[in-house]
């Protein structure tokens, strides 16, 4: 917590108070925004029909490209309340109907637009067709292997960004438990760093972990792009195995939302955003705040969970016992401001993110060792700068520039040093005193207090020129500079007083050129990318050669620089309307990260800074098939096969004690296999979506560099699962309890085949395995008629099915939350 004092004054006395910072912000974010988003607005309404008269129902009437959109009940007519007066683009899409688009100008109260369109040539056949192509189809055939999420719906349920993706073909999401749990992200048989994570384009770790995407809620989200392989040059970063690009809201419209969230484990998640623009000026300010918490108190089984008294008797607790160290809390808030849509910018906001967290930290690496006093805090302070113009001095020519600051403080506490077992209590001696690890902490081999206090700031540019139509040149740069700063008040004083940092600077240049060619059939895009690093680690020693007069305390100074080249390229040929085929390949580079060069005391994670950079020659084959419509029935599928052969993949290990984990390089690995979406829907009511991976991913070096065969040659490498299936099934009611309102039930199966936690021919017959399981979850929506509330209920884990993930830690088993969403205006 951060505090204040501020002073009070009540009558003739004056008096200090103390106030909670974070408290203060997101209160004043519930003031603040509503003052400032004051501004005219009315009901917009309308009827859709064809020149027959015949009304079309289910039609998709959406404004300024899909930001704000609804759709038509069955006698066609459609409604848009609390509509803030102006200008408007319109577009009506349905798959009965061709594209219709009409720009109109809102400045009354009440207004009605009734629009007559026409049927769809192709709907008349007896075959199927192709439907209009909507933004999602657009991202997804541009020639990379990728997937779209979409969070309408999402934004209302009771889920987690996280758990939206762990549904999505090709993902899989590695989470050591509950709620602000460590969390790996696994793209097609690549997991850990390979996998790059990104917030409007700028690498996450930017942000601090305290504004992640366990902390962001879906809410404050519009969509979800996953690259699986080659990544488009303006993400800039060294993705090996792929990207997550999470967009959030970007539309600047006069809007305030709200939303509440209660569940199992004391679950609290509660979330507020809006903005204001002004139409003539172009002034615009973005304001979002979130608050998380939950003690993650669900019960645990297993051989790891042991009461233990002092004499070392082991026993069993029959019924498992609950997690009771492992509280988890984060709050935040995002505020940007600026102009967008004026003649020298399309965008130009300045912003600022506050947000902390806390988290109890229950066990190690496994579940053998648990503890009750350590806990770690973090905290991010982040400035931010967008630049955006098309067509700058030139037609064709476009910049984009982001630029960020960024202070992030951890601090580890481990001052206690008392021995813990599942029962949640010190486990006593003889005389009823709590035993004690001779180090004094639980963890670290003495007490600790220690801070790392990180310093990151970024600057990516992006510049495009369009020198004829259809082919693009696009030059990106990008750097990223990092500082950390290590303390310990605990320490000796010699040590403090000693330079104790860890420097880390990337930079990477990528140049690209893109094509439309054959009536815009074919799109090609070609890159080339440079990467430069260079990593610097002063670690204080003592130097115990210095006789007589005592130790001495030197710093020792450790630098490594690299540099590497990548370069690919990414194709889609449209065969037909409805068949698009995709492929890339590249040469890939991937850098090693801080946390894996530096480690992290508060993760139980140690350094290891000689780790080789990861490089990978990647190729994808995919088709795009869909969305076709029969009728009342429409379809889709996608589907891709992978190959990646990584030289050097850098891959966390756990240590013997089962408390530390460490980074090291895996010599060669090969990931190969395929994933596949399908998608269907019946009259826009009842939709089925599944997904399936397979992933294989093989050690890959057969010899040793003495000429020795390894045992583990083309294996599965330990604890990575190679199989998974997800589906759901939903049904949307319409105008169930009052016109124009929504109810929609949804029921969601999530398996993942058993796989080992260590080499399938180390250790006998007796492997210890991750069992398969199949998580069942329900979820209900009803959204009144005015489109303003919503609310939902989700079970998840209805069987209550014990969940393990990475080394065989578990995850929670049934759990009930709900939700209230509330949109002002």
């Amino acid at each position: 917590m951060v505090f204040v004092d501020i002073k009070v004054t009540k009558g003739k006395t004056q008096y200090k108070k103390k106030f909670d910072l974070y408290k203060l912000m997101l209160s004043a974010l519930f003031f603040i925004v509503p003052i400032s988003i004051i501004a005219q607005s009315g009901t917009l309404s309308g009827k859709v029909r064809l020149s027959n008269g015949k009304p079309i129902a289910y039609a998709v009437v959406s404004l300024d490209n899909n930001n704000l959109y609804t759709e038509t009940n069955d006698h066609g007519e459609f409604e848009f309340k609390n509509l803030a007066f102006g200008s408007y683009n319109l577009e009506i899409k349905s798959v009965e109907l061709t594209d219709f688009k009409s720009k109109i100008n809102f400045s009354e109260a009440k207004k009605k637009h009734d629009f007559t369109v026409h049927r769809s040539k192709a709907y008349d056949l007896d075959e199927m067709f192709i439907s209009v192509k909507t933004d999602k189809r657009e991202l997804e055939t541009k020639g990379f292997a990728m997937n779209v999420i979409e969070m309408k719906d999402a934004s209302l349920m009771s889920l987690q960004t996280n758990e939206l993706l762990d549904r999505t073909a090709g993902v899989k999401i590695r989470q050591d438990g509950g709620l602000g749990s460590n969390i790996q992200y696994n793209i097609n048989g690549l997991s850990g760093r390979s996998v790059k994570i990104f917030i409007d384009g700028i690498p996450i770790d930017n942000f601090g972990s305290s504004f992640s995407l366990s902390s962001i809620p879906p809410a404050l989200i519009e969509r979800i792009e996953v690259y699986k392989g080659v990544v488009p040059i303006y993400l800039s970063q060294d993705a090996l195995g792929g990207a997550i690009n999470v967009v959030l809201k970007q539309k600047m419209n006069n809007t305030l939302n709200m939303s509440a969230s209660y569940g199992s484990f004391n679950t609290n998640q509660y979330s507020v955003n809006g903005s204001y623009r002004n139409e003539k000026t172009g002034f615009a300010v973005r304001a979002s705040g979130f608050y998380n918490y939950s003690d993650n108190d669900y019960r645990v089984y297993g051989d790891h969970i042991r009461y233990v008294d002092y004499n070392g008797n082991i026993s069993y607790p029959k019924n498992g016992a609950k997690r009771f160290h492992d509280t988890y809390k984060s709050i935040g808030t995002k505020v940007e401001t600026g102009f967008t849509d004026v003649k020298w910018a399309d965008k130009f906001l300045v912003g600022g993110i506050i947000s902390s967290q806390e988290k109890d930290v229950q066990h190690g690496s496994t579940m053998d060792k648990v503890y009750g006093d350590r806990f770690t805090k973090r905290k991010s302070y982040v400035a931010t700068l967008a630049y955006e113009k098309k067509d700058l001095l030139i037609k064709g020519l476009s910049v984009k520039v982001d630029a960020s600051y960024s202070n992030l403080i951890r601090q580890v506490v481990d001052t206690v040093g008392n021995m813990y077992d599942w029962s949640g209590k010190p486990i006593m001696d003889e005389k009823g005193n709590p035993i004690k690890y001779t180090s004094g902490a639980e963890v670290a081999s003495q007490k600790t207090l220690e801070k790392n206090d990180d310093k990151s700031w970024l600057i990516r540019t992006n510049i495009a020129y369009e020198f004829i139509e259809n082919h693009r040149l696009n030059v990106n740069y990008f750097y990223n500079g990092f500082k950390r700063g290590i303390s310990d008040v605990l320490q000796v004083e010699a040590i403090n007083n000693l330079t104790n940092t860890r420097d880390l600077t990337k930079e990477i240049l990528a140049f690209s050129y893109e094509s439309s060619l054959l009536d815009k059939k074919l799109r090609t895009s070609v890159f080339y990318k440079v990467y430069n690093q260079k990593a610097t680690s002063n670690e204080p020693y003592k130097d115990t050669n210095i006789p007589l007069e005592g130790d001495l305390y030197k710093i020792n100074k450790i630098t490594e620089k690299v540099s590497y080249n990548g370069y690919g390229v990414s194709l889609s040929y449209k065969v037909l309307d409805y068949l698009y085929a995709l492929g890339s390949i590249e040469r890939a580079i991937r850098l090693p990260a801080e946390s894996e060069l530096f480690g992290s005391n508060a993760d139980n994670l140690l350094p290891s800074f000689k780790l080789d950079p990861e490089v990978s020659t990647n190729y994808n084959i995919g088709i795009n098939v869909g969305p076709f419509n029969y009728r009342d029935h429409t379809v889709s599928l996608n589907a891709t096969y992978f190959n990646r052969n990584v030289k050097g993949m850098i891959r966390e290990s756990i240590d013997s004690r089962g408390i530390y984990t460490q980074y090291e390089n895996l010599d060669d690995v090969l990931s190969r296999g395929f994933d596949m979406e399908l998608n269907y829907s019946f009259r826009q009511s009842l939709f089925l979506n599944l997904s399936v991976s397979k992933f294989d991913v093989l050690f890959n070096r057969q010899y040793d560099k003495n000429g020795n065969e390894y045992l583990y040659y083309k294996t599965q490498i330990r604890n990575e699962p190679s199989f998974k299936l997800n589906a759901n099934l939903s049904y949307r009611f319409r105008n169930l309890f009052d016109k124009g309102d929504m109810f929609s039930i949804n029921y969601n199966i999530y398996y993942v085949k058993k796989f080992l936690r260590n080499w399938s021919n180390i250790g006998g017959a007796n492997l210890d395995e991750i069992p398969s399981q199949y998580p069942n979850d329900f979820g209900a929506v009803y959204q009144f008629s005015n489109r303003k509330i919503s609310i939902s209920l989700d079970a998840k884990n209805i069987f209550n099915q014990r969940i393990y993930d990475n080394f065989g830690l578990q995850k929670p088993g049934r759990a009930f939350y709900g939700k209230v969403t509330y949109s002002i205006f």
